[in-house]
């Protein structure tokens, strides 16, 4: 059965990069894991601005898809999760009057969202240490990437959601979250001479 990690956190906080080193540490440790890459980064590189929430059905059928071709690995990481694209949802609408349609996107986003969450077997946040820098990518600048923030985290707490919160540098974080899966890797702090 495949363990299913989700790092989650804003835009440009750096969850792809964690991503990145858990993928390469737990394969140096010999283990047998996929990784699948936010979708809404290839979407919006491909397509442009997302300027409607329905456009979030297509984000969570792509991420879906990525994460499903990870169940022949025993770990699969994400930095994204299938039930992100409600929580973008309900962030684009704001506090404004919502159509009708649009009520039903987001009630068809939530169900989504619900019945995915238990798909996951760990789900780490990556708080925001390291400031913003624009990527060319997002559309987003350092005030809403903190409202997203606070969206994904309000999210994970109204649904009492178990997750954990990572802090410190990029291989810090992968400590923690290897500890917590309970794997003993050799990692090399960056400042041993070879």
């Amino acid at each position: 059965m495949t363990v299913r990690v989700a790092i989650l956190g804003g835009p440009r906080c750096g969850k792809t990069t964690l991503m990145q080193q858990l993928y390469v540490d737990m394969k140096i440790a010999g283990l047998n894991v996929g990784c699948a890459a936010e979708y809404s980064t290839d979407y919006l590189r491909e397509k442009g601005m997302i300027e409607t929430i329905s456009e979030q059905y297509g984000i969570y059928l792509g991420q879906f898809k990525l994460e499903a071709e990870l169940s022949v690995f025993d770990y699969a990481l994400t930095d994204y999760a299938t039930f992100v694209p409600y929580i973008y949802a309900r962030f684009m609408l704001g506090d404004k009057t919502r159509t009708n349609k649009e009520i039903e996107i987001l009630k068809d986003l939530y169900g989504l969202a619900i019945k995915d969450i238990q798909n996951y077997d760990h789900i780490f946040y990556v708080g925001r240490e390291f400031g913003y820098e624009k990527d060319g990518v997002r559309w987003q600048d350092e005030d809403i990437a903190i409202a997203v923030d606070n969206a994904i985290l309000s999210f994970l707490k109204t649904e009492a959601i178990s997750y954990t919160t990572l802090t410190g540098s990029t291989k810090e974080r992968a400590k923690q979250v290897l500890d917590i899966l309970n794997i003993k890797a050799e990692l090399k702090d960056d400042t041993e001479s070879k």
